[in-house]
């Protein structure tokens, strides 16, 4: 039982750790005077999560899968977020845009399989993702 609470417990933290990396470019949008970079968040994620955001859009689509179902944190909901997140970090200047849109929209598919279930709000992120792509 403590082991499930514990396993739990970390992925309720990735996802808050995502979450907040979100909170921390929106108020970059609204406010320049906050720095906010890829940088930053790579160094959040290096510390927290042991994986790099640049590390995880760099990866083929078999690897990421791969990388997916060997970390528990990352779970269909989680995935969401991250996605999320790496579509906010695409507007970056320090970052190969559809690489990381790229690694968006497979997250996003990962996630879909994992959930075996059809879901219209990754759906409609998927659209969007397209339509930044082209």
């Amino acid at each position: 039982m403590e082991r499930r609470d514990y396993i739990l417990d970390e992925i309720q933290k990735f996802g808050q750790m995502v979450l907040g990396l979100i909170g921390k470019l929106v108020r970059k949008r609204q406010s320049e005077q906050y720095d906010f970079s890829l940088a930053l968040a790579d160094q959040e994620f290096e510390e927290e999560a042991g994986f790099s955001l640049r590390m995880l859009a760099s990866m083929t689509p078999e690897s990421l899968e791969a990388f997916v179902s060997n970390h528990r944190e990352l779970t269909p909901g989680n995935l969401d977020i991250l996605s999320d997140l790496l579509v906010e970090i695409s507007d970056d200047p320090g970052c190969d845009t559809f690489q990381f849109l790229g690694c968006a929209r497979q997250l996003l598919d990962i996630a879909e399989n994992m959930d075996k279930t059809f879901n219209l709000e990754r759906q409609d992120k998927r659209e969007y993702i397209k339509a930044k792509l082209q």
